[in-house]
């Protein structure tokens, strides 16, 4: 897949003249390229990949944690049958996500979907796999977890294994609507259930979110276990797309940090690589964390 990038320098010009500030040392061909590859951070447009079966709930939890609504939920039939590319906008920044069929609907489609998701997954920079937390069993998201990921060649995106609609773990009735939380039992089966799913599937489980959008429990956490897998170029530009009230402290300090990060190995890889003799190439190295506390200090110009 082609990565697109917008020249979101020449739209906002005041921020990147600071920067430019700081990159006056550079010498020409190598400051413009400086500013050609932040420019190319600024503007990442993650892909992330929703996989599930149908039913689980995967357009609801992505129509709750994005700004924009993403398909259409229907109860009875699946509204992914053919994988959708939904590509989100908000100013400057984009977001991919790929809402792929629902596995186990049929030998047949199961067989076409495993050739599907394995062209799809190295264009993938985070996963979210949807379970539904009152199925009894998961055999079919096994084999296919087993039959997809274990035979991949190729680095294997991140996977957040999501345990969605546990407001119906039983005693369903027992819920706590006005506190958005499960009663003391209902909160044991759903542990016990991250806990055998873990065991069936033989991931931690730590990689196993309980979440509710009908109940309003723990997106928030969802949505800062998404920030912290994503590859650090991703994290930033993910952030605008988000709900207000998903975009926390946690979130934006995660993002904003990750792309300071960013922006140092970027620099440094690029005089890395120039032709410049060693004491001058030291120089650069020595300004490099100056020039990425200017840009993480306009992470709000950029992301905000």
């Amino acid at each position: 897949m082609t990565r697109r990038f917008t020249l979101y320098a020449y739209k906002h010009p005041s921020g990147y003249a600071l920067i430019r500030r700081h990159l006056r040392r550079y010498p020409h061909a190598l400051r413009q390229h400086l500013l050609q590859e932040l420019n190319r951070l600024v503007t990442y447009e993650p892909v992330i990949g929703i996989m599930g079966k149908t039913g689980v709930g995967k357009s609801s939890l992505c129509n709750a944690l994005f700004r924009s609504e993403i398909c259409a939920v229907n109860a009875v039939e699946a509204c992914t049958r053919q994988p959708q590319r939904v590509r989100l906008r908000f100013g400057q920044h984009y977001l991919t996500l790929v809402d792929l069929p629902g596995v186990g609907e049929s030998v047949t489609r199961d067989g076409e979907y495993r050739e599907l998701y394995q062209r799809m997954l190295s264009e993938m920079d985070l996963v979210l796999w949807v379970l539904k937390a009152d199925d009894r069993a998961f055999a079919v998201e096994e084999q296919f977890y087993q039959d997809v990921f274990a035979q991949f060649r190729g680095p294997i995106p991140p996977v957040l294994w999501i345990l969605n609609q546990v407001d119906k773990t039983e005693p369903a009735e027992q819920w706590r609507w006005l506190s958005a939380q499960p009663s003391a039992l209902q909160a044991e089966h759903i542990a016990q259930k991250q806990q055998a799913v873990a065991r069936q599937l033989q991931i931690a489980e730590i990689d196993i979110l309980p979440v509710s959008v009908r109940g309003r429990y723990r997106l928030s956490r969802l949505v800062e276990a998404m920030i912290t897998r994503l590859p650090k170029q991703a994290r930033s530009p993910l952030v605008p797309h988000l709900q207000n009230r998903y975009r926390t402290d946690t979130v934006i300090n995660t993002a904003s940090s990750s792309f300071g990060d960013a922006v140092v190995e970027v620099i440094d890889n690029i005089i890395d690589l120039a032709p410049l003799p060693q004491v001058a190439r030291t120089a650069l190295h020595a300004v490099t964390h100056t020039v990425a506390r200017t840009a993480g200090s306009l992470w709000g110009f950029f992301f905000g």
